[in-house]
């Protein structure tokens, strides 16, 4: 077994337990525009990664954030930040250094539910982010609908229906890396969340 194989397995598992706290994963550099969100549970982590060799800060936006962060000034390919969320809300963030137009987004913490409340309430999405496959686990009280993706844009990417299954696997090997919004509708219900592919 790689030690990749045993991190994703580690990360489902994980995933699984009541309490789990996910890690996000997130490209920083020049030019990604202002539209790098992401929606996340208390308690989880993002990590950003610098994609460039160019100095880049990640800061909250001052009044348009619950949470106060800042990584000062790093410089490097690979270099990381991380920061965990434990208020809910919005936080705004951007790069200090090239300014909000070029690089910046909305982390959305929500809060954490109770087990019973939050499997009939919440798309479960993993592993997130991933490079192939994403697996789906609907809440026990839908049972037929319709799956909607949306890139960044907000160009539909795939569509399709399903019935009586609560486990689903979209195969996302040749989509664009970036942020993805995920869409399931079912009569008068609508659930949403998003994922990230590498």
């Amino acid at each position: 077994m790689t030690m990749k194989t045993k991190f994703l397995l580690l990360a489902f598992l994980g995933f699984l337990t009541t309490n789990a706290q996910n890690t996000y994963n997130l490209d920083w550099r020049m030019g990604l525009g202002s539209n790098v969100d992401l929606t996340i549970d208390q308690g989880d982590t993002v990590i950003w990664t610098w994609k460039d060799a160019a100095p880049h800060t990640v800061e909250n936006e001052a009044g348009n954030s619950v949470e106060t962060f800042n990584s000062g000034v790093i410089s490097g390919i690979g270099e990381t930040y991380s920061y965990t969320f434990t208020e809910v809300g919005d936080n705004r963030y951007f790069c200090g250094v090239h300014g909000a137009n070029s690089m910046s987004g909305t982390i959305t913490v929500r809060e954490v539910l109770g087990v019973e409340e939050n499997s009939l309430n919440s798309i479960r999405v993993f592993p997130n982010p991933s490079s192939s496959n994403i697996n789906l686990v609907i809440p026990q009280n839908i049972q037929s609908g319709q799956i909607t993706v949306f890139d960044i844009l907000g160009k539909q990417v795939h569509s399709e229906e399903f019935k009586s299954k609560t486990n689903i696997s979209i195969n996302i090997m040749s989509w664009t890396p970036g942020s993805y919004f995920l869409k399931i509708v079912s009569g008068e219900k609508t659930l949403t969340d998003r994922f990230i592919k590498n």
